[in-house]
């Protein structure tokens, strides 16, 4: 089972590598988005988690917040 079938599953837990890949960032980024608190995430230990439908609800946001202008 390949990344690519991780991410496609509504209400799947990614991990930050996991969320690096789906959102192409770098895992430092989503480190840093965790830490500040500017996507929704969860610890569970040490480790930062991700629920797959909360991520994307969050980049609808944020797609409704700034949109591309078209010229």
């Amino acid at each position: 089972m390949g990344d690519q079938n991780i991410v496609r599953t509504a209400g799947t837990m990614m991990n930050v590598h996991d969320l690096a890949t789906y959102l192409r960032l770098s895992e430092a980024k989503v480190y840093r988005m965790a830490n500040s608190g500017s996507v929704p995430a969860f610890r569970v230990g040490k480790s930062w988690r991700f629920k797959k439908d909360m991520i994307d609800d969050w980049i609808q946001r944020q797609v409704k917040l700034d949109p591309v202008q078209s010229s």
